[in-house]
């Protein structure tokens, strides 16, 4: 779901979207009912005729001077037009004879001495002659008055004479019944693409109240946030003593009890005055005035990104950079009726894939565009419909179906914040887009109680504040969190009338509000002229907060003056469209910096082929191309020297075989389901199992069977197991310890997670355990029947919370060939075990330095390439020549049992 005000720069945005975009200010209330009433000041001409063509035109010139001092005359009947007609007529005769005499006897003159230069003189008389005419007919249309114009006396007298052969009659309009006009047209002012001399009650005088002086344009805004006092949220027994419904209201000019009256008749005025105005002559002036238009969306997808960018920055980064989480634990955020999705956009270019972001908007032209997301990685974002696949967030189902999937996947705690950005088209009924959204405000603030976390935040997109509805909902908001704030970012556009309702910090015990506002959904979805809800909270409970009130009033006050202004600056430069705002350059510059944003435009992600793509990634590829060491029974004394260097976990990779995909081996993600295989020396599109991988990631795995149930009920799902990384989402991890790496990639598969049923695979992360005392107790197998009815040897996974959900409660498992062993340390450091404390350390053979693991240096550390190099691959179970048993005894001989949580 997607606003009319919420603009991209790929969107075509209506006029009509414009007038909901209101913003300015006025010093006085007295101020406001003036802006837009009908001036009766001067057009400002009075010096039209100051533009004289010649000095033989003085006589003409009195006479227009003469005549302009009487331009306050206005005709009150046909005979006084007459009257004054003929006597200008009269005058302008007897001028007009005494400079036809006075050029006779000039032209007589010239013709005898320069018989050549007459003719060259009789053009230039004509040139101005034709000058006098249009003298005194703009003169006459300026004052409206009816003057006829110098002609030569033979043509004037023909005119006449044809004109009075038709019936006409000096004082009366031509016409049947002499009801034609006896004043002139007035002079057209044409703008733009607007019709010939149509003219917009209002936006002139609109446009004179505009007072630069008034406009506070600055790169850091001012927040002001309001704290809950009260130790307690509502009761849902008091709550419904406060709801009041009655039959639905379609008006808004009456609602003052939250802001002054002044102020919402002249912005719902203000948003009239460009009703009759061509879109796209608002959108040029508005694109001209308003100061910060050139940031427009920056790299990003739309607008909404950049200002989800502007409302973090201007919170101290509280979304993206919360309080408490850690480097070990992904940001879980909700992003809901807010398609195409820039708001997402944003949070994930912020975090990358340390982001696992969950979406609920209307499908089809509302839909998120995860293609169009060229700045950050779509693939840690899951799009969700609901149960009846149109993700309508009015439907009761599809709230309760899409807290459910949060919930199982953040393991009962929810989001970390929830980010909501609806609207619809209201075009035709703009000054009451507040009652027609009230719906779509209230589910959105239902949905945030129900899924963010206690102690998370959440910001949603609102418009006018007027309704006891919408204060109610603010209200009950307030009580929920621990602040609130109502805030205009500077990229969302001075003339609108859009503003973000911010919470900080959920508390507690907010069911009952849920409880409540479920009902009054309900209520809503029922609809019924006499029954709509007209009131959430109730005017005496309101009155008891006074700080509320004071808050709501104040802002909604502030918001209005800096409507009323903004408006009023667009109207003037659609008056005059030589005016241009000199600051756009500077704001951009300064608050792209301030964001935090790169300067940058936005471009298509460039197309690689995967060998390219990997020269870009990596200095040296040649290490991908070494096969491991096989661990047999002739070199296991060798192979591994000191275990405790190692670490294990089984695979599904047989013997070599050129012709099996499913074998341990290279991936490269370049972006969504454009995943690269590295076989026989070469890159290869994966096409047997349906992946998605964050562009720049580089990997090791293998697919593998994972498998429930058994014999006929056995069912089997390809997956990708990740046994250690290079690169993860253009994040290179290769030079960290083993387990950490092992640590990111299990963070990394969990943002990838997508829930039963999807149409892609699961990608997982190998379990890394330790070669120790209890090695062969990890690596245990059991039997299970397969399909064909024979048994198999079977690796039981871990269970993980995500799995059991998605596979009803059966345990997944897998038929092992292998298992892996990858080193964690580097030549000349091994690790062991102090026999006196029972702790691990590492020890530099060529040193004999000793130093405990806790205080490891990064010089004893394997790299990715490093342990990728000195791999070892035991064919278990199949490999007879080295058994488990015998595996068994060479560890416990070299591991003696000290202590079973040893950290290493």
């Amino acid at each position: 779901m997607k606003s009319n005000s919420d603009e991209s720069d790929y969107e075509n945005v209506s006029f009509k979207s414009f007038s909901q975009d209101n913003d300015g200010s006025v010093e006085t209330k007295e101020n406001y009912s003036s802006y837009f009433s009908c001036s009766n000041e001067s057009d400002g001409n009075e010096d039209y005729y100051n533009e004289n063509t010649s000095e033989k035109d003085s006589i003409a010139t009195f006479k227009s001077h003469s005549v302009y001092q009487d331009s306050s005359y206005e005709q009150d009947s046909a005979d006084e037009g007459c009257s004054q007609s003929m006597q200008n007529h009269a005058y302008i005769q007897d001028l007009s004879n005494c400079n036809e005499e006075l050029e006779t006897r000039t032209k007589r003159k010239t013709y005898e001495e320069d018989p050549y230069h007459h003719s060259k003189r009789q053009k230039i008389h004509r040139s101005s002659s034709k000058s006098d005419e249009e003298d005194i007919d703009e003169m006459r249309v300026h004052n409206r008055k009816e003057v006829i114009t110098q002609e030569p006396k033979s043509s004037l007298d023909k005119g006449i004479r044809m004109m009075r052969m038709m019936g006409y009659k000096e004082g009366y309009g031509l016409g049947k019944n002499k009801q034609g006009r006896l004043e002139p047209v007035q002079a057209p002012k044409q703008h733009g693409r607007r019709g010939l001399g149509h003219h917009v009650p209002g936006l002139e005088a609109s446009s004179l109240k505009w007072n630069p002086a008034e406009e506070i344009i600055k790169c850091v805004e001012d927040m002001e946030w309001i704290r809950n006092p009260n130790p307690n949220t509502p009761t849902l027994e008091e709550m419904q003593h406060w709801l009041h419904q009655g039959p639905k209201k379609l008006t808004i000019d009456d609602e003052t009890d939250f802001c002054c009256e002044d102020i919402v008749k002249n912005v719902i005025n203000a948003k009239t005055v460009f009703d009759h105005l061509d879109g796209v002559e608002i959108r040029r002036a508005r694109t001209r005035c308003n100061p910060y238009e050139t940031i427009r969306g920056a790299f990003f997808l739309n607008r909404a990104a950049v200002k989800m960018a502007n409302i973090d920055r201007a919170c101290n980064f509280m979304f993206t950079k919360p309080e408490g989480l850690r480097d070990n634990e992904l940001l879980y955020f909700a992003d809901v009726c807010a398609g195409p999705g820039g708001f997402s956009e944003y949070v994930l270019w912020r975090k990358k894939w340390r982001a696992k972001g969950f979406g609920l908007t209307l499908r089809n032209e509302n839909d998120f565009k995860l293609a169009d997301f060229y700045a950050a990685p779509c693939e840690t974002f899951h799009p969700y419909y609901g149960p009846k696949e149109n993700g309508d967030v009015f439907d009761p189902d599809n709230q309760e179906a899409f807290t459910n999937l949060i919930m199982q996947h953040t393991h009962g705690k929810g989001v970390h914040f929830m980010m909501s950005d609806g609207g619809f088209s209201v075009e035709g009924q703009e000054n009451i887009q507040e009652i027609l959204s009230k719906q779509l405000y209230l589910c959105q603030c239902l949905v945030a109680l129900m899924i963010v976390r206690e102690g998370g935040h959440f910001v949603t997109k609102l418009f006018d504040l007027f309704t006891p509805f919408s204060a109610g909902l603010v209200y009950l908001m307030y009580r929920c969190f621990e602040e609130v704030c109502i805030f205009k970012p500077n990229s969302s556009r001075p003339a609108n009338s859009e503003r973000y309702l911010i919470c900080k910090k959920k508390r507690a015990g907010t069911q009952d509000v849920v409880e409540y506002l479920k009902h009054v959904n309900r209520l809503l979805l029922k609809g019924g002229e006499n029954g709509d809800v007209l009131q959430l909270v109730s005017y005496s409970e309101l009155k008891k907060e006074k700080q509320f009130v004071h808050y709501l009033r104040a802002s909604n006050e502030d918001l209005g003056r800096k409507q009323i202004i903004g408006l009023c600056k667009i109207a003037a430069f659609c008056e005059d469209s030589t005016l241009v705002e000199t600051k756009q350059a500077d704001m951009r510059k300064q608050c792209l910096e301030y964001w935090k944003l790169p300067d940058e435009s936005r471009t298509l992600p460039r197309q690689m082929k995967p060998k390219d793509k990997l020269n870009t990634l990596l200095r040296d590829t040649s290490f991908l191309t070494i096969n491991p060491a096989q661990l047999m029974e002739f070199n296991i004394e060798n192979a591994l020297l000191s275990p405790y260097d190692w670490f294990c976990m089984p695979c599904g990779t047989k013997p070599r075989d050129d012709d099996d995909k499913k074998n341990a081996t290279f991936y490269m993600g370049m972006g969504r389901s454009n995943v690269y295989r590295y076989i026989k020396n070469s890159w290869v599109l994966v096409d047997d199992i349906a992946i998605e991988l964050p562009p720049n990631t580089l990997i090791y795995a293998e697919v593998v069977y994972e498998m429930t149930k058994e014999f006929r009920h056995q069912q089997k799902v390809l997956s990708l197991h990740i046994i250690d990384a290079f690169y993860l989402g253009g994040e290179d991890i290769s030079k960290k310890y083993l387990r950490n790496r092992n640590e990111d990639m299990k963070l990394f598969c969990e943002a990838l997670w997508k829930p039963a049923g999807n149409n892609y695979a699961r990608v997982r992360a190998k379990e890394l355990f330790p070669v120790g005392s209890y090695i062969c107790e990890k690596l245990r197998v059991t039997q299970r029947k397969m399909k064909n009815n024979c048994d198999a040897l079977v690796y039981e996974l871990p269970e993980k919370t995500l799995d059991v959900n998605g596979y009803n409660n059966d345990k997944l498992y897998f038929i092992p060939h292998s298992v892996i062993f990858l080193r964690s340390t580097v030549n000349p450091w091994n690790r062991y075990v102090s026999k006196t404390r029972s702790m691990t350390y590492v020890f530099n053979c060529k040193t004999n330095e000793k130093i405990f693991d806790l205080h490891r240096p990064s010089s004893a550390e394997a790299s990715f390439v490093e342990s990728f190099k000195n791999r070892l691959i035991w064919h278990w179970p199949n490999d007879s020549s080295l058994t488990m048993s015998r595996f068994a005894k060479f560890i416990k001989d070299k591991c003696p049992v000290y202590n079973t949580s040893l950290k290493y």
